[in-house]
């Protein structure tokens, strides 16, 4: 490269490869391989390489600000995609016109789905979402009464509305809650 800059310098590819683990752990990156950020990330810096000038920095400093500005770049291009409905999005608009034409309100035309993806969390399948309802299910079903009937009762009004359907106080409520904590987390579902 011109004015003894490498891109086989040690610490060029340190400073990539920092650069490029830190984009992945966004959301927008979900998907994408490491090697296709750091192939990227590598791209910039080489065509920006030949900009070098000894007299007004020093070459880390300079490939610390490109490297800096390519990862912004790079990670403004992904959230760009995913809001131009290149990844299978549809108009609220355009479903709206083609299924129905009584307005639809956005919250009803966006599932939770799409929501969820939007915000960048992890979706489950329907398969998988079907053996986790089967699983509270079960561990439902083998609680007292009284804790089965407090999780019915969640599912449907909030802890204060709760409280009050079944008489307790807020503090009995919220020790009732913590044994049913306990308890899922014994059947294994100590993350939910």
């Amino acid at each position: 490269m011109t004015n003894g800059a490498s891109l086989n310098d040690q610490y060029i590819r340190t400073l990539i490869l920092i650069k490029a683990r830190s984009l992945m752990k966004s959301p927008a990156f979900r998907g994408v391989e490491r090697d296709d950020v750091l192939r990227d990330l590598t791209l910039i810096l080489a065509k920006r390489l030949g900009q070098f000038d000894p007299e007004r920095a020093q070459l880390r400093t300079f490939v610390s600000r490109v490297l800096d500005s390519a990862a912004i770049t790079l990670l403004r291009a992904r959230q760009r995609e995913k809001r131009s409905g290149d990844h299978g999005m549809a108009s609220i608009e355009r479903l709206r016109e083609s299924q129905t034409t009584d307005p639809v309100t956005g919250s009803a035309a966006v599932g939770e789905a799409d929501a969820a993806r939007r915000l960048g969390r992890e979706v489950r399948s329907p398969i998988d979402e079907f053996h986790l309802n089967d699983s509270i299910r079960e561990i439902v079903a083998a609680l007292p009464p009284d804790l089965a009937d407090l999780c019915r009762a969640l599912q449907e009004d909030s802890a204060v509305s709760t409280a009050r359907g079944l008489g307790i106080s807020r503090r009995q409520l919220r020790n009732r809650i913590a044994e049913l904590r306990v308890r899922f987390a014994a059947a294994g579902f100590e993350t939910f």
